[in-house]
Parts: C-alpha cells; sequence; structure tokens
C-alpha cells in the first residue's frame, strides 16, 4: 500500500501519503515504439531515442522520490514485466518508491483513464501523468505541478506541448469526461480537455509549453543540445 498505518500513544494516526507520478512508455525497441518518427529515421535510431528519453524522465522524478514526496510508477507497453523489470534493474529502478505495470486496451485516453484511477484507489493525494518524449521536462516542472494541486478543491495541472498536446497532466480527482471522446494525436487536445474541465468545475492551472519528439522536426533543438549519454543505457535486443 502507498501509506503506511503508524502506532503512536493514543489514538492510530495514518500518514498522508505521497503522490504519484505515473510515467507511461513504450517499450524502447526497434519496431515497438516512436511509430510517426521512424516514417523519417532508421527504427534503431527511433528506439535509442526513446530509450534515452525514457532515461531522461525518470532520472527527474528521483529527487522527489528520495524525498518521499513522490512514488514512480510506470505504465507500460510493447514488453512483458519481466523484460521491463531487467532493463528498469540495470538503471536502479528496482528499489522501494517504484511500481510498474501494463497500460492495458483501449486509446490513449483509454489507458490514462485506467491509471489515474488506480492511483486514486490506493490514496495517494492526487496523480501526474507524463509522457516520455520530452527532452525540455525538468525536475523543477514536477515540483510546480505538486504545488498548484494543492490549490483550491478540485485543481487540474496541464502541460502543454506545443503540438496541441500536453505532456503532463495531475489531478486529485476523476473525471471521465477529460479522458473519452477526444481526438487523441490532434492539435485540439488540449484545449478540449482545457475547455472540458472547466465545465465540470476544475481550477485549470497551466505550465510552460514544452515540445514533444515525435516528428523528424522535433528531433533539432534536442540534437543542438548534444545531448550525450553512455551506450550501456541503450536497449539491446
Amino acid at each position: 500500500m502507498p501509506w503506511r498505518q503508524s502506532r503512536r500513544a493514543g489514538p492510530v494516526s495514518f500518514q498522508r501519503p505521497p503522490w504519484l507520478v505515473v510515467v507511461l512508455s513504450r517499450w524502447p525497441a526497434p519496431g515497438r515504439c516512436k511509430r510517426r518518427l521512424v516514417h523519417s529515421i532508421h527504427p534503431v535510431a527511433a528506439a535509442t531515442i526513446q530509450s534515452r528519453l525514457l532515461i531522461h524522465v525518470l532520472s527527474l522524478t528521483r529527487p522527489l522520490v528520495r524525498e518521499g514526496l513522490v512514488h514512480l510508477h510506470l505504465a507500460v507497453t510493447g514488453a512483458g514485466l519481466k523484460a521491463w523489470r531487467r532493463w528498469l534493474a540495470t538503471l536502479g529502478y528496482s528499489t522501494h518508491g517504484t511500481s510498474l505495470n501494463q497500460q492495458g486496451g483501449g486509446n490513449l485516453g483509454c489507458r490514462m483513464a485506467r491509471q489515474v484511477r488506480w492511483g486514486l484507489a490506493r490514496h495517494y493525494r492526487g496523480v501526474v501523468l507524463l509522457g516520455s518524449d520530452c527532452p525540455g521536462l525538468e525536475t523543477t516542472d514536477l515540483r510546480q505541478a505538486l504545488q498548484l494541486l494543492n490549490l483550491g478543491e478540485k485543481p487540474l495541472v496541464l502541460g502543454p506541448a506545443r503540438d496541441g498536446g500536453y505532456w503532463l497532466m495531475g489531478q486529485r480527482c476523476f473525471d471521465a469526461c477529460l479522458f473519452s471522446g477526444l481526438p487523441w494525436g490532434s492539435e485540439t487536445v488540449e484545449t478540449l480537455t482545457r475547455n472540458r474541465a472547466c465545465a465540470s468545475g476544475f481550477q485549470v492551472h497551466t505550465l510552460c509549453s514544452r515540445s514533444d519528439v515525435d516528428r523528424l522536426e522535433d528531433l533539432q533543438p534536442w540534437l543542438a543540445a548534444s545531448i550525450q549519454l553512455a551506450p550501456s543505457e541503450d536497449v539491446h535486443l
């Protein structure tokens, strides 16, 4: 359980559970990820990019996990959980504070909704959904999202992506209207989500706009930054 019961002198007390940060990701191997990007570059190169982006996102959560602010949960697809656990163990993510499950079936909205319900049913204070394809993401973005989730009775935090989607969504309560009937992959997803949230009584907070890496032109700022990672961080099948 994400919370612990403690016994002291007097009544039983409960430690307030941490936030849940859910990273949604595909298995970083050729043919199993970055399907839009492989139209422009080799599948092996696309898989390497996916691997490095996922490592980047995971590394940003480590300080928050150590501080006890969040629990890291990976919602994965494209490979079995044993394969994922082996790969994550080489990166040091087999310790307390990290969990793993399959995303399950359905479109993106169904898979995200499933993770939010999963987290809230386990009494986390709130759930923050993250993709694994945003190279500009920083730990300060996550801290800001957690701070904003403390505001109001029904907050919603969105990190808008420059392609019209969003790279982060945080909430303390579940509402199906945020996940159903949306044109996933289109330029209107973030706007429609924000409008629906306002109509449902959410207090919507917006983070800075960032770029995802889905197409060849999205790679240019990332390559210009000359990101260098060790070869051992790539996935080899």
